[in-house]
């Protein structure tokens, strides 16, 4: 197991041909908060917000100045921050909109003693597809991310020599992408490289690229799209997890140039939640397939520990369909029961749910179909058949799994016999 700081250890990550080992941070850093420092904590009053702040509180802070747009208008809020004043923790909290910059400044004027650092965490989400999204949409996920970290930034233009780190709350839809949250994963992209902007002008920056947290947070108080992002090959973290995750951001250093080889801003980013174990886990239970997320060619690590414990065996022809299909085809027998099977195998992963148990005459909407869900099946059917299905044929009513499976035999034979 190798430390992913040590630049060394790198160097191991650029020739390795087959991933032989888990890569793991270590177990503990060392994070360590000024007591006479205040810490101005943005949109940090929800689940993870507060997992954060006890944490840095339990490193050594006492000033704490949390701003976002509830205030204190929520019960677990006031009830949170006068458990931090029990312990001895001077709290303020500003009521204000991290986009309006005369907030912010508001909020900034307010921090007693030197600025030890920044948590921008605030968010906003609405979903819709890029073709269909109206600009109010738009501005829901964007605005907090985009135009509230710009705000900080100029904000605390004065204070930046006293800043210890400036910490953004990315996700790792920024990199990987979810077609129902163009906009958060546009925003979100955003602070990845706002990071490296801060960075390359000297300045303290750390994006991380948050995965599914388990435990806790926006995620665990939505389970849809938890489960769209099981479905793209991305793992929970638990509470711990993500805690260490932030120790570790805040533990390495500004810039790393022990090695010149390296991209001297690499770490201004940091991307968690694509390790295959929970890929592997859903694999043991009878699920199959490869999220599109591992087709990136970034992803080449992933898809050889993914790999890793397959005997390299295929019935898979290059069409990409299933050996017995294209045979059936090929002897011109029936082929809609080879076709159902391979769309109720597929949905039984989309679902996570045994294929057995699919009623394949049930229309989709009483499987859940959601938008989320929809965009991920419609890609699949272009991947896999070249057959695009209408978006809205898909969220409709009525549609069923042997619905699907009649179009799309209907269209692999037409193809075959033009060819």
């Amino acid at each position: 197991m190798w430390d992913l700081f040590n630049s060394e250890n790198k160097k191991h990550k650029r020739v390795w041909t087959k991933l032989t080992s888990k890569l793991v941070l270590p177990f503990k850093y060392s994070s360590s908060f000024n007591p006479e420092k205040t810490y101005l904590l943005i949109g940090c009053l929800g689940g993870l917000g507060r997992s954060m702040s006890k944490w840095i509180f339990t490193r050594g802070a006492r000033k704490f100045l949390f701003m976002g747009r509830s205030g204190l208008e929520r019960a677990v809020a006031r009830s949170f921050v006068g458990d931090l004043k029990a312990k001895g923790a001077e709290v303020t909290v500003v009521k204000g909109d991290v986009a309006n910059f005369s907030d912010v400044t508001n909020a900034v004027s307010q921090v007693n003693g030197p600025l030890g650092g920044v948590i921008q965490a605030a968010m906003g989400l609405s979903e819709s597809l890029f073709t269909s999204i109206t600009h109010q949409q738009w501005h829901t996920a964007v605005t907090p991310k985009v135009l509230g970290t710009w705000n900080v930034h100029n904000a605390i233009k004065d204070r930046e020599n006293e800043l210890d780190f400036f910490l953004m709350t990315s996700s790792i839809s920024g990199s990987v992408g979810v077609a129902t949250e163009t906009n958060y994963c546009a925003s979100n992209y955003f602070l990845d490289v706002f990071a490296r902007y801060r960075r390359s002008a000297g300045l303290p920056a750390k994006s991380i690229g948050l995965g599914m947290i388990s435990q806790t947070g926006y995620l665990h108080e939505h389970p849809d799209i938890q489960n769209g992002l099981t479905l793209k090959g991305v793992s929970a973290i638990d509470a711990d997890d993500f805690l260490q995750i932030i120790d570790a951001a805040l533990s390495a250093p500004l810039n790393d140039a022990s090695d010149p080889e390296l991209d001297q801003l690499c770490e201004s980013h940091m991307l968690t939640g694509l390790e295959p174990i929970g890929l592997n886990k859903l694999r043991q239970r009878g699920f199959e397939g490869i999220p599109a997320t591992f087709d990136d060619p970034r992803a080449a690590l992933l898809n050889d520990a993914l790999a890793g414990g397959s005997d390299g065996t295929s019935n898979v022809l290059a069409s990409g369909l299933p050996e017995d299909l294209m045979k059936a085809i090929q002897d011109g027998e029936p082929v809609f029961e080879s076709v159902l099977a391979l769309i109720a195998k597929q949905f039984s992963n989309f679902l996570l749910t045994p294929v057995d148990d699919l009623d394949t005459s049930k229309p989709l909407a009483g499987f859940g179909m959601d938008s989320m869900l929809a965009a991920a099946v419609r890609s699949w059917f272009y991947r896999k058949f070249k057959l695009d299905v209408a978006f809205m044929t898909l969220l409709s009513q009525t549609l069923s799994i042997r619905d699907l499976a009649n179009s799309v035999t209907e269209h692999v034979l037409k193809q075959s016999h033009e060819k």
